[in-house]
């Protein structure tokens, strides 16, 4: 048959034409066992479009020039395919792209296939498998649906360039075979290398394919230097024990004689999750002893809409924690039984508190704590606005109280709050408000001598006026001016009780305007106060704006209720003046400051995050006076810092601090440098920092490889040919 010239009618009635003699030939898959005339016709159904397509013979079909096939999930592009109906097979000339769904491309020379191009052998092929790993091999036989296999291999995720092709790091092979059912890649005779050069030989080596998330086998490894361990070596070993569980071990060695194992197990349920796991060790740095830590988290749905969790902690001694870098110098165990709603909340909770700080004595403090809480918001019938109900349970226990504390304390509080807002003449905004409080405590023994048990009732009456003032500027700025004054009376009784939960009441633009400014219910505040402010807000067209506020407390009299050095000590609170910047940017700016009387600063927190495109800022400055009441003897002053900033596309720098600016010595300071390409992630930081456990500085430094493309670990930069490192 001659060659046609290629016009676009031409090519789709020759197109219509093949794909009619492919069903009539039959291309596909044999006819399977137990299927009626019908299903075996559907099941064999395939098509198979070319610019030219002739007969060769009653069983023999050519086909050439632009030739597509295409049986279930599979297509095939090649140059010319000639196909047998007697044996089924296809012998195709390329080049060719095999593509098998959505997950595996394959890139070819020749092919002699069968089957509906499930079988069969593939010549001077490249496997691509999930667009992340690339696999060249001489020869790509598809023995069945489940095997493939592949002979004199190099696999990498790496790209490849023309004027660099030589990838980061390739595993080269004699023989792969991949299990498509499992999610396997097998490798017999593996090297491993990078940057050209042999790292390793193995001689049998099991991967999971990119479309595999979980697979049993070892993570990457992580390398560290520190002054505790010297030279060390994490290497997790992943155990998918089903679907539904895992489990992982980390075994830990260093050179200065520190061997640990680290255990992680993890199950899913139909409601919630579990995850449970410890740490054993033996080191230098405590000759000797067997140290360790155990560690249980949950959360789960359980019925009527309640979520219990928990998180459950218990180190064998102060430092383990900071030693290994896994957790905080303070740590805070919780059961918990919790519902929320719209206008509803119901918490029930045990708490142990325990501090690994040297100066922290566990058996003074009240570390274990028992909560319950009921707190609903409704309309309040008959007088309008809305109404407010809280009840607390509370008790807490010492193992070994001060003179001034008592072992243990129980208490139960009670709420009854209601708010009605009005509209006033002028635009004023008025509301008026009530809150009945209840408190009732049993408290145990103490040298200090409180009352066994003890009844507080704390009325207050509240009445506001808002005057909001708008204005909009010709540029398109608005500005809104809000002056708030709020008048509240509460009866001036003070009681002697003792006080644990609102050692630390705080003065901010959040409770300027508020019944109550001790965060516990062990303190209620009394007497009659006026709470004044004033704020400005700017909204402009192109998306930034800024609030500043500026407010303070006036009282009848001074009943004592807070600390000399506290802010809201006195008739007069001390100023307060904050501000705020939220740019379109990524800028965000905000400012809290307290001033005395004679304008001193006394309280002052500063904090800016800014993230960019190729940048990222976060930082902060604290400074607080001393306050004996809080257990803070000095001042305190610290400024923070944390940047990170992209060199290039792959390299990123990152840099960060926590400098006592009281004490003058650096709490922390930590320098870091990662990069990531399409098959490579590396991150590497050297980090030295001050031991609120041990008084003590301590120096590591951390290296983490993590090849990119197999096992669902993919890379986030996007594949490019590039000089890479």
């Amino acid at each position: 048959m001659g060659r046609a010239p290629r016009t676009p009618w031409r090519r789709g009635f020759v197109r219509a034409l093949a794909c009619a003699l492919g069903l009539g030939l039959g291309l596909g898959a044999p006819v399977l066992p137990g299927l009626t005339s019908a299903q075996a016709q559907e099941a064999d159904f395939a098509t198979l479009l070319a610019d030219q397509l002739y007969l060769d013979g009653p069983n023999r079909l050519i086909a050439q020039g632009n030739v597509e096939a295409f049986f279930e999930n599979a297509r095939l592009s090649a140059a010319r395919i000639v196909y047998d109906r007697a044996t089924g097979a296809m012998q195709i000339e390329g080049p060719i792209v095999l593509t098998e769904g959505t997950r595996a491309v394959i890139l070819a020379d020749s092919a002699e296939l069968r089957e509906g191009l499930r079988l069969g052998l593939i010549r001077s092929a490249r496997v691509v498998l999930d667009q992340q790993l690339q696999i060249a091999a001489n020869t790509v036989e598809r023995r069945s649906e489940r095997f493939t296999e592949m002979n004199n291999v190099v696999a990498s995720a790496c790209e490849i360039c023309p004027e660099r092709n030589t990838p980061l790091w390739e595993v080269r092979a004699d023989r792969v075979v991949h299990d498509t059912q499992e999610r396997q890649l097998y490798f017999e005779g593996a090297r491993f290398r990078m940057f050209g050069l042999p790292v390793a030989y193995i001689p049998r080596l099991r991967i999971p394919d990119p479309s595999l998330e979980r697979a049993t086998g070892f993570l990457s490894p992580r390398f560290s230097l520190d002054s505790d361990h010297g030279v060390g070596l994490r290497a997790p070993y992943f155990i998918a024990l089903s679907a539904d569980k895992d489990l992982t071990l980390t075994p830990f060695l260093g050179t200065k004689g520190t061997y640990a194992l680290e255990a992680r197990y993890r199950q899913a349920f139909s409601n919630g999750l579990l995850e449970l796991g410890g740490l054993i060790a033996r080191d230098s740095i405590r000759q000797g002893e067997l140290r360790g830590m155990v560690y249980a988290k949950g959360d789960f749905a359980v019925p009527r809409g309640y979520t219990l969790s928990f998180n459950l902690i218990q180190p064998s001694d102060r430092s383990l924690l900071e030693d290994y870098d896994r957790g905080e110098p303070r740590l805070t165990s919780d059961i918990t039984l919790e519902r929320v709603r719209r206008d509803e909340r119901i918490r029930v909770q045990a708490l142990q508190f325990r501090s690994l700080r040297l100066g922290d004595v566990n058996a003074n403090l009240p570390n274990s704590v028992g909560q319950g809480l009921y707190d609903r918001r409704f309309d309040m019938p008959g007088v309008g606005g809305t109404g407010r109900i809280r009840l607390e349970a509370e008790g807490y226990s010492r193992r070994s109280p001060l003179a001034a504390d008592p072992k243990r304390v129980a208490r139960f509080s009670a709420d009854l709050t209601w708010r009605r807002d009005t509209i006033l003449p002028g635009g004023v905004l008025g509301a008026i408000g009530g809150n009945l409080g209840f408190d009732h405590f049993r408290i145990g023994a103490a040298a200090s001598g409180f009352a066994p048990t003890v009844s507080r009732w704390r009325p207050s009456l509240m009445a506001e006026l808002r005057w909001p003032l708008v204005r909009a500027t010709a540029g398109g700025a608005s500005h809104v001016i809000e002056p708030v004054a709020q008048l509240i009376w509460s009866n001036d009784r003070t009681y002697v009780l003792p006080n644990a939960t609102s050692r630390m009441p705080e003065l901010d633009e959040g409770n300027l305007f508020t019944f109550d400014r001790f965060a516990g219910g062990d303190a209620r505040e009394a007497g009659l106060r006026a709470n004044l402010g004033l704020s400005w807000t700017r909204y402009d067209p192109n998306g930034w704006s800024s609030t500043v506020t500026v407010g303070r407390i006036v009282r009848d009299r001074d009943l004592g209720q807070f600390s000399p050095a506290s802010p809201l000590a006195g008739k007069q609170s001390d100023w307060l003046l904050a501000a705020s910047v939220d740019t379109a940017a990524g800028l965000s700016l905000s400012s809290r400051s307290l001033f005395s009387e004679d304008f001193n600063l006394t309280r002052s927190a500063i904090e800016l995050d800014w993230t960019a495109a190729d940048f990222g800022i976060s930082t902060s400055y604290m400074r607080i006076e001393a306050d004996p009441f809080e257990n803070r003897a000095v001042d305190a002053s610290e400024w923070t810092f944390d940047g990170s900033r992209a060199l290039d596309e792959y390299w990123t720098a990152r840099v960060g601090w926590r400098y006592d600016i009281a004490s003058r010595r650096a709490a922390r300071t930590s320098v870091g440098l990662d990069y990531e390409n399409e098959c490579l992630r590396m991150a590497m930081m050297i980090e030295r920092e001050y031991s609120a456990t041990t008084n003590s500085n301590s120096t590591r430094f951390g290296l983490n490889i993590d090849i990119l493309g197999i096992g669902g670990n993919p890379s986030i930069t996007r594949k490019r040919c590039s000089d890479g490192l």
